[in-house]
């Protein structure tokens, strides 16, 4: 009789261990899964009006360090009138620039520089 007691006891203590160690690998797994959802960088959302730092996460302008670069875009900015500046507006002092007129223009420059490699590449040959 004490056998059995002692095999139901060992049962008992297995069943226990078995569930504590359940819910140890299942609190382990949430730790780990919380923590990965942390670490992935949250995508910015695309705005109709943006700062230059904004339009140069847009066109992934940045650097080795994955800081956006400016200094192009306030450049094409500043282009005369007669060389195609990219459009903008000033909100204040604050320079912004407008999603679907900068996305038309940086499609518009890309063909204007196209064309002015083929006349190049011509007068070259």
């Amino acid at each position: 009789m004490a056998s059995l007691t002692m095999i139901d006891q060992n049962l008992d203590l297995k069943e226990k261990l078995t569930r504590v160690l359940d819910r140890a690998t299942q609190d382990a797994i949430a730790l780990l899964l919380a923590h990965c959802e942390n670490q992935q960088p949250s995508a910015e959302p695309i705005l109709e009006w943006m700062t230059a730092s904004q339009l140069a996460r847009y066109w992934q302008l940045v650097n080795a360090n994955g800081d956006p670069t400016t200094a192009g875009i306030v450049k094409w900015a500043r282009r005369p009138e007669d060389e195609h500046p990219l459009p903008h507006a000033y909100m204040g002092d604050l320079l912004r620039f407008h999603r679907a007129d900068v996305d038309v223009w940086a499609r518009e420059e890309a063909d204007r520089r196209r064309i002015q490699n083929e006349h190049r590449r011509l007068r070259i040959a």
